[in-house]
């Protein structure tokens, strides 16, 4: 048998007019005889039925619906060969408005369980690339109507030489399967065409199939389409005869898609192939889907789309549904909003911003150094992903939190004002510690945030580009989500207005020059006075002119919102004409506001300019200033230093890095900002070849112009010893800032070469003693030349100097000091020769070594015999006024402590009645006198403050506090400020200071410290606590969020690996909740306690995802051993039986198994969209 019987049969019955039954006993015959012509059968049938474009043909019709209802054609076939003639589409119109008849019949042949149990089986089903093919087929038919002059149109003459298709009126295809109520009718309806009633975007749809949808009854009147072309003159051309067959295909297309997407289940079988194609290590999962494809077939932007289409409610609601398709953000923020709506009630609403927001950003501040900004980006698209935010409420989301922090910042603080009038003193109400950490938030809100937002909207778009999703232009008068969120915030008056307050101290800012920046920013605008300043700083007038001077004054007392609109402005995220609105102005007075920007932009890089060709230390320090007090400028500012650093340590600008460090010495503030803007490493790795290599014999002597003491305070120095000073300030520089930040505790990323003098500096926490500890010929010999030169009567020469590097000093300051104390104390170095010695070390050319020194005393204060030698060489030392800053005095306190514990041992240990009271009583001294300099001290709690610790916390109340803290955010919102303005956040703890200290609802550093003591069991059984606890009060999704936030975000930079966040992740899920959810089964703990678990921990999933494969392996390892139902529990345990794991987590018994605390934990387990696209099957 061969295909050329068939046709001879349906020719000779097409040619004779037979019909349908008569030509079906000839066919069928041949088809049972060779099942395999079904194929040819249906091919040939296809084929004759297309080659008549023109009009339809109902006899050919009535051959296929036969054919098809007596499943000589199965519908496999069928819709296989139908996709081949998709090209067809633009202009056998007539033909496929029979073929969408016959479509809703074939569309009952699709099992959409049966297709996903199959695909999760690792099977291949055919209907799946159907379903896909048939997407497209159908979309190329909605394309066809809603853009009818996108495709080849014959002329005119030949538009009306076409028959009236009205008297060839299609077979009603539902005749031939029974009259099914279901199927679509192939004619256009009148209803169809006169539904002024257009679909809503915004209306809830349902892609998943949750709601059975009633299917409206098709009308059947044809010439409502002539009336309606009469009362609209103006559609007159899309009202063509020749187009309405088109509206009517494209109208029913778009409702089969809806069907094959609502009610077929094609949304998920498509996803359960994706989670497939994941699983098997494939990235391809967007070509997998038909949604990008048909998107752009449905939406083109250079044609014009037809009026009666474009607005039918079953076409707009068609491309809405494929537009959120295509839209996973907007799919899974649905989702999302859903997971927030079961755990939120009355009493819990979602307070804004979010903790997990809050906690990220308040982490930026308060945790040095701060997270590199691809990190946060990461993390902030996280967030927003899990919390389901739309950009313009997570962009109000960030201006809140960040915002938050400074109001609490400036809460009950006051800056420097003038001097007064009658004394000529300043009024200081203000410490370096509250200063910096102003300025730290300022630096957030106005620089920090604007440049993660420029990353994360770019990031948004690579994703965008990568998911090739088409973006609707915006319209000109639209607002973009940025400029949004910054009206909404313009609203919150309170919250604004309470973060104007002025600028800080000029003290802490520029120490060194405070008339310039009293002059900026509190002077009179007295040019005279102006003019006297500069020509007392002898700067040159172009530079410093009366007119920048009033401009940087201006843009520095600019309230925080406009400053805001400014910045945003300049990184192009709010246009020139909306930030007007915004801001409430008018053209002509945004003119002197502009130029006064303009005129401190040219400024700047005149100023950047001369410094590239001269750098001087005076030209630096204004520079920094400038930035300072100028927030717009700030990172103009950091982003030229830094530069200019990287440059000068390229060339080995010896002289200009020196002037750099000096600068940046003599302006702390600055540093603060360069960290948290800035990895430090940034900075810092640069000079690593410079300290690494430095020497007195590469170095000139000559002294350069600039070289000026700073303040009139420095020693007189010449020769080799100026050379000496300049190492110094680029050593202190280094050694304070990897000091102030913790940074040894990561110091491979500083630092790169192993084997070099830093790195082998730094990473010794042990400092070894030559010819003790290692055998060193030429070290030895240098620790003797030192000796000889700092304890010898004719003092250090430069011969020694020049031949020796400061480098080598700083390895045998332990050596050196060890051995002159032995000499000492058997009376062979009298005690001006040591005294004298120890006096060197506090000139300014070797206090580079003085932290050595005092970190060696301390050592030596435990060796029995040397005890007092080593106490009043330190206590000679520390009581110096010449002490320098630079060194941490915290360390000694510690040394005293046990000082005084080994001295009260060896009293019990001799029976003596008390210490030496004379010891103690200088001990006492010593340590009063390191408190009483110390401006970081709270008397009464005798404790030590870094920039961000609270008030009232003590070592016995630390883990009160902190469980009390994280109990605090999740009742009432986001802060104190949300219950009272002007709260005072000091009254959350036990003892109000008498001075003035930072104190924030929410401390990190006070998390940070809690973890670095208690230990990560302790931490995440607190969180976890306290999650459970917030299940049975409220506040369930906020202790979620901060949760989260504190397990996945790196607290502590430390090379103690429990600490690290993977390992809190590792012992949250094989350790704490299978101890938890046993000890919750016991107690019967409801559902909603579960559920709000099992978001807690899905978010933490969630979060960590991506920095490590180890975290993959991880999650998968847990998802697999997690029991979803008996059947589950025992595939996957052969499964685990089979291959071998890594980790291991506890098997859970019935009694867990079968509690309300396990559904719960589970339900909010699978809350979360997100988690079956990293772990596919987590949940099967």
């Amino acid at each position: 048998m061969t295909i050329k019987q068939l046709e001879t049969v349906l020719r000779f019955a097409y040619l004779n007019g037979y019909s349908s039954e008569q030509w079906i006993e000839p066919t069928k015959e041949l088809i049972n005889q060779q099942p395999e012509l079904e194929l040819d059968l249906c091919e040939l049938l296809l084929s004759s039925l297309f080659s008549f474009t023109k009009v339809s043909n109902k006899l050919l019709e009535s051959y296929i619906c036969y054919s098809l209802e007596l499943e000589l054609i199965k519908p496999k076939t069928f819709l296989s060969h139908l996709i081949h003639f998709t090209q067809t589409t633009h202009d056998s119109f007539h033909q496929w408005a029979f073929i969408l008849g016959l479509l809703p019949k074939l569309f009952d042949f699709i099992n959409a369980d049966a297709i996903v149990t199959s695909l999760q089986k690792s099977t291949q089903d055919e209907w799946v690339d159907l379903i896909h093919e048939t997407l497209l087929t159908l979309a190329d038919v909605v394309s066809v109507g809603l853009y009818p002059n996108h495709k080849f149109k014959a002329t005119i003459e030949q538009q009306q030489q076409k028959p009236d298709i009205s008297a060839q009126m299609t077979v009603d295809a539902s005749s031939f399967f029974n009259n099914s109520s279901q199927v679509f009718d192939s004619q256009i309806s009148a209803h169809s065409f006169n539904n002024n009633n257009t679909f809503d975007p915004e209306s809830t749809l349902d892609i998943d199939n949750t709601q059975q949808v009633e299917e409206e009854a098709p009308l059947n009147d044809t010439n409502l389409m002539a009336s309606q072309a009469t009362q609209n003159t103006h559609h007159s051309m899309e009202l063509e005869e020749t187009h309405k067959v088109e509206y009517a295909n494209a109208i029913t297309a778009a409702q089969l898609m809806i069907q094959l997407i609502e009610k077929k289940g094609a949304k998920r079988i498509f996803e359960v192939r994706n989670n497939q194609k994941r699983q098997s290590g494939s990235n391809s999962t967007e070509q997998e889907e038909p949604w990008l494809s048909c998107q752009n077939k449905l939406i083109l932007n250079d044609q014009k789309a037809s009026t009666v289409v474009s607005q039918n409610s079953d076409v707009q609601k068609l491309i809405s549904l494929v537009q959120r398709l295509t839209d996973r953000d907007a799919e899974r923020r649905m989702a999302v909003h859903m997971k927030y709506h079961e755990l939120e009630d009355e009493g819990t609403a979602r307070a804004m911003p979010s903790a997990g927001v809050m906690g990220l950003l308040y982490h930026i501040v308060q945790i040095r150094p701060s997270l590199e900004d691809d990190y946060v980006v990461d993390q902030l698209m996280k967030l927003q992903a899990i919390k389901g935010s739309f950009d313009e409420s997570f962009y109000l989301e960030l201006w809140f939190a960040a915002l938050t922090g400074f109001r609490e910042a400036c809460l009950n603080t006051s800056c420097q004002g003038p001097p007064s009038e009658s004394t000529g003193e300043r009024d200081k109400n203000c410490n370096i510690i509250v200063a910096t950490n102003r300025l730290l938030w300022r630096c957030l809100v106005l620089v920090k945030l604007p440049l993660l937002l420029s990353k994360l909207k770019e990031r948004k778009a690579l994703e965008e580009e990568k998911r090739g999703d088409i973006k609707k232009p915006l319209n000109e008068n639209d607002l973009n989500p940025l400029e949004s969120s910054l009206k909404e915030l313009k609203a919150f008056t309170g919250l604004v207005n309470a973060c104007n307050t002025p600028v800080c101290s000029p003290d802490f800012f520029a120490p060194s020059s405070v008339a310039l920046v009293d002059n900026m920013t509190f002077g009179d605008d007295d040019d005279d006075d102006i003019m006297k300043m500069i020509d007392t700083m002898s700067y040159t007038a172009d530079l410093n002119s009366p007119e920048v001077t009033k401009a940087i004054r201006s843009i520095s007392s600019n309230d925080i919102f406009t400053n805001i609109v400014q910045i945003c402005e300049r990184y192009g995220f709010v246009r020139p004409e909306k930030a007007k609105t915004l801001l409430g102005k008018q053209d002509f007075m945004d003119i002197e506001e502009g130029d006064d920007a303009a005129l401190v932009d040219q400024n700047i890089k005149q100023r950047i300019q001369s410094l590239r060709e001269n750098t001087t230390f005076k030209s630096i320090t204004e520079l920094v200033y400038i930035g300072l007090v100028s927030p717009i400028h700030l990172r103009t500012v950091v982003d030229f230093i830094l530069e200019l650093l990287q440059e000068k340590c390229r060339i080995n600008g010896f002289n200009d890095i020196t002037k750099i460090a000096d600068a940046l010495m003599e302006n702390p503030c600055m540093i603060d900002l360069m960290v948290q803007l800035y990895p430090p490493w940034t900075f810092l790795t640069p000079l690593e070849s410079v300290l690494n290599n430095w020497g007195p014999s590469l170095n000139s002597v000559a002294m350069d112009m600039d070289d000026d003491p700073v303040g009139g305070e420095q020693e007189e120095l010449d020769g080799v010893q100026l050379l000496y000073n300049k190492f110094s300030k680029v050593w202190n520089f280094v050694y304070t800032v990897i000091n102030r930040f913790k940074l040894y505790r990561d110091i491979d990323r500083i630092f790169q070469n192993k084997y070099d003098f830093c790195y082998r500096f730094f990473s010794n926490n042990d400092p070894f003693l030559y010819g003790i500890d290692v055998q060193d010929d030429f070290m030895e010999q240098t620790t003797n030349q030192w000796m000889n030169g700092l304890a010898g009567q004719d003092g250090l020469s430069d011969e020694l100097m020049s031949n020796s590097r400061p480098q080598d000093l700083l390895s045998i300051v332990p050596t050196l000091l060890h051995r002159c104390i032995l000499l000492y104390s058997a009376g062979h170095m009298e005690q001006d020769a040591f005294d004298g010695l120890m006096s060197y070390f506090e000139k300014k050319f070797l206090n580079f070594a003085l932290p050595s020194v005092i970190s060696t005393l301390c050592d030596e204060l435990n060796y029995d015999g040397h005890t007092a030698i080593a106490f009043n060489a330190l206590y000679q030392i520390i009581m110096s006024e010449s002490s320098q800053p630079h060194v941490s005095q915290n360390s000694v306190l510690g040394a005293l402590e046990s000082l005084v514990e080994m001295k009260q041992q060896e009293a019990l240990f001799y029976n003596d009645e008390q210490v030496d009271p004379q010891l103690m009583q200088r001990i006492n001294d010593l340590r009063a006198h390191i408190l009483n300099n110390n401006q970081q001290l709270d008397s009464k709690s005798e404790m030590l403050h870094t920039e961000t610790v609270s008030t009232g916390v003590t070592p016995t109340t630390l883990f009160e506090k902190a469980e009390l803290m994280f109990r605090y955010i999740v009742k009432s919102g986001r802060s104190m400020f949300m219950i009272d303005v002007d709260a005072d956040t000091s009254a959350l703890w036990d003892n109000v200071p008498k001075q003035q200290v930072v104190s924030h609802y929410l401390d990190m550093v006070l998390f940070e410290t809690a973890l670095s003591i208690g230990g990560g069991h302790w931490f995440v059984n607190m969180i976890v606590d306290q999650v459970l606890e917030a299940g049975k009060s409220g506040g369930a999704v906020r202790a979620a969020e901060l949760g989260s936030c504190l397990i996945a975000t790196p607290l502590l930079y430390s090379a103690n690996s429990h600490e690290r966040c993977f390992n809190l992740l590792r012992c949250l899920l094989q350790v704490v909740l299978p101890s938890s959810l046993s000890e919750c089964a016991r107690l019967n703990m409801s559902f909603f306690q579960g559920q709000t678990l099992g978001v807690f921990t899905s978010d933490c999933l969630v979060l960590m995802q991506g920095r490590d494969e180890s975290v993959f392996q991880l999650g998968k390892y847990f998802f697999e051993a997690l029991v979803i139902d008996k059947e589950s529990s025992s595939i996957k345990q052969e499964e685990a039986e089979v291959e071998e794991q890594s980790e291991y987590f506890s098997e859970w018994d019935d009694t867990i198994i079968k509690s309300a605390v396990w559904r719960g934990f589970v339900k909010g387990l699978m809350s979360n969209p997100m988690i079956e696209e990293i772990w596919p099957n987590a949940f099967i």
